[in-house]
């Protein structure tokens, strides 16, 4: 078919951009350049399936005119060369307090809490050095993030209360500012625990699954009881403490497809009492949760196939097709991270500068003073890369490599979305940190092209919706994100027949309107 394109219209699908069906009738073309979307028909995008030359003439015509018109901009490559984690991110420190843990639960990747060598809480003495490490890492931003975890944290309630207090003393001496963060069972709520929560204006991040019946399956007692309904007993304990100063986010891991995903979403958001949601696919050796059986720790090395449940996908499409019907007047739901954080990517002109931020903006110090680039990578003690007296000692480079120096992921189409995939879940997958897990690749793309779809499916109300508390919850392990400095051309896009913007917010009239 001829068209008019010409020479250096090189661009490949799959590799520069991505087309994803949104209907019968209708599709969005994604640019890995820009972070652009447009709308196309859904003809138009099967012929851009097949590549560039497929296009009409006349199609064509306007291909020519996006480039002419600056939308094909690729930005992302230069933004990604002159930026460094520091600029898309805080410090966060993962503050490893305890390997105790009193669940059971039956993915657990930490080997029950101890990764298999932890047998101590954190001390007095670890305090120090973690405030030291902080003199040395702190980010441009001057803020840093705690993450208190586990083992379960508030087993070490005592080194919680000694850490806030001395924030509260190294702000004064600094100027450095703390967000603080817990990711619970929250089984136990020591004597305080509420009333800290609140006054530090704490993201409670609590492991609960669903409903009574998923939870108590996957995150039984040491004893084999249930614990659903101790956590969420404790969960309104700290609501009614803290109110809207205590942010809580329901922790949910999925490995059954019985009861659906969206069942135990739907139950946890009729509560009315978390703020936002983060679901992630559990891994197992099967594809399936039987009562434990089956299932492999993802911190440990293993010889199975390791594989998410087989119908996680599926019902992830059923969840996103659901996903706005959720915000509704009354309910304090704001949204799923991930799928919040990606949006806010596509739609305000982001980009990754890596998949998460180990090895340069995030770091785990343990009970032992051990310090880990990964919180998931405590247990293989020939990946640590310091100590708490002597600091980062070790290379982190592999940990923090660019995307486009990756032989597989530098041709991705979603690269600048992801970042280069979980180095921990590649080491499981292969023993490497930087060979593929290639089911979890295909996770984050089927994440990212869902969303995609969801943009497609809803209305600038939802699209403009403000999501800037983002960068405060660590979403994706404090993935770091920056603006890709692409120009706005909507404007210039006007009057398009093929190749259609679709409008990232209301305009001023409609925001007027909406108050």
């Amino acid at each position: 078919m001829s068209n008019t394109l010409e020479p250096g219209d090189a661009l490949q699908h799959g590799r520069d951009y991505k087309v994803v069906h949104v209907d019968d009738a209708r599709a969005l073309i994604f640019l890995t350049g820009n972070h652009r979307i447009l709308e196309v028909d859904a003809a138009t995008g099967g012929r851009l399936e097949r590549g560039l030359d497929n296009l009409t003439p006349e199609e064509a015509r306007e291909w020519s005119l996006l480039r002419e018109r600056g939308a094909l901009e690729d930005v992302n490559r230069n933004v990604l060369m002159s930026s460094s984690y520091e600029d898309g991110s805080n410090l966060a420190l993962n503050v490893n307090l305890t390997g105790s843990c009193n669940l059971d639960c039956t993915y657990c990747f930490a080997d029950g809490g101890d990764y298999g060598r932890i047998t101590d809480k954190m001390g007095s003495h670890t305090v120090d050095y973690i405030f030291d490490f902080i003199r040395g890492h702190v980010t441009r931003s001057r803020i840093v993030r705690f993450e208190f975890f586990g083992g379960e944290p508030l087993l070490n309630f005592a080194r919680i209360q000694q850490i806030c207090e001395r924030s509260d003393e190294f702000s004064a001496e600094t100027g450095i500012q703390f967000i603080h963060r817990i990711s619970t069972n929250l089984t136990v709520l020591p004597k305080g625990a509420p009333e800290l929560m609140r006054d530090r204006h704490f993201i409670v991040s609590v492991s609960i699954d669903g409903g009574a019946e998923t939870h108590d399956r996957n995150r039984p007692t040491k004893a084999g009881g249930g614990s659903f309904d101790k956590i969420l007993a404790n969960c309104w304990k700290v609501r009614e403490v803290g109110g809207d100063a205590v942010t809580m986010v329901a922790r949910m891991t999925v490995v059954s497809s019985q009861p659906p995903l969206i069942d135990n979403v739907k139950e946890l958001w009729g509560l009315n009492l978390f703020d936002y949601f983060q679901i992630y696919p559990g891994v197992t050796s099967g594809g399936s949760c039987n009562g434990g059986e089956g299932l492999v720790q993802l911190g440990t090395k293993n010889t199975t196939k390791q594989t998410m449940n087989i119908d996680f996908l599926s019902q992830l499409e059923v969840l996103l097709a659901e996903y706005p019907n959720l915000f509704q007047p009354g309910n304090r739901f704001k949204g799923g991270l991930e799928y919040e954080r990606l949006m806010q990517m596509v739609l305000e002109g982001k980009m990754a500068l890596g998949f998460c931020g180990a090895g340069k903006t995030y770091y785990t110090i343990s009970p032992d003073d051990s310090i880990m680039a990964c919180h998931r990578m405590v247990g293989e003690v020939e990946y640590q890369i310091g100590t708490g007296p002597e600091g980062v000692t070790r290379d982190t480079s592999e940990w923090t490599l660019p995307v486009d120096q990756h032989p597989v992921c530098s041709n991705c189409w979603a690269r600048y979305v992801c970042g280069g995939n979980c180095r921990q879940e590649n080491f499981v997958a292969t023993g490497k940190l930087r060979a593929l897990n290639e089911e979890t690749c295909n996770y984050q793309l089927s994440l990212l092209a869902g969303v995609l779809r969801l943009i497609g499916r809803t209305d600038p109300s939802f699209r403009s919706r403000d999501r800037h508390r983002l960068d405060d919850l660590f979403v994706s392990c404090g993935r770091p994100v920056v603006p890709n400095s692409r120009r706005e051309r909507e404007a210039a896009l006007d009057g398009l027949r093929f190749f259609r913007p679709l409008p990232a917010a209301l305009d001023a009239g409609a925001q007027n309107l909406l108050g």
